[in-house]
């Protein structure tokens, strides 16, 4: 379960019911997209006058890979375990780029590489972590799309114990 968010009274009285949070750590979600970096942005500003950590979380989605693999004809299982090396320690390689980019932005901010269902641990990390914020794109789809898609956004909003601050970023049409 997320923590619940720590409330300090600015420049009220103790029975004013104007509080703010506490941001102590952030999560946010990274495919690497544009969408996922605009969301990145956002955190990084929201959590910077809390000195808040930013824990920056990629999920190896292994079904996505292992239906690449079974597309290809005759793959070995030594092959196919080689390509999903390769595959994660490329994730990792980007998760630690990213970080190493927005370095000396007064925030701390944290590579997680995590595997299986994007939705299922994002909001079991942010349980176990005590996170304060989840922020995240979503792609704004619609229609088919999102129907065959299906939405970690939506999932995460649904199952996440703590606020999830969803950016809306506009795609261009599919086409």
């Amino acid at each position: 379960m997320c923590a619940a968010p720590a409330k300090k009274t600015v420049g009220h009285s103790s029975s004013d019911p104007v509080r703010q949070l506490e941001l102590k750590r952030i999560l946010v979600p990274t495919d690497f997209s544009e969408s996922a970096e605009h969301a990145l942005n956002y955190a990084v500003g929201l959590g910077r006058p809390y000195h808040a950590e930013i824990l920056v979380v990629h999920v190896f989605h292994l079904r996505e890979y292992l239906t690449l693999l079974s597309e290809r004809a005759q793959v070995d299982t030594g092959t196919a375990n080689e390509v999903l090396e390769a595959a994660r320690t490329r994730a990792v390689e980007k998760l630690e780029e990213l970080v190493r980019h927005r370095a000396g932005e007064d925030v701390v901010m944290i590579p997680i590489l995590l595997t299986g269902v994007p939705f299922e641990e994002i909001v079991k990390y942010a349980g176990e972590r005590e996170i304060d914020l989840i922020v995240m794109p979503t792609h704004a789809r619609t229609g088919l799309a999102h129907f065959f898609l299906g939405s970690t956004a939506e999932r995460v909003i649904l199952h996440a114990a703590c606020p999830v601050l969803v950016i809306k970023v506009r795609l261009p049409p599919e086409g």
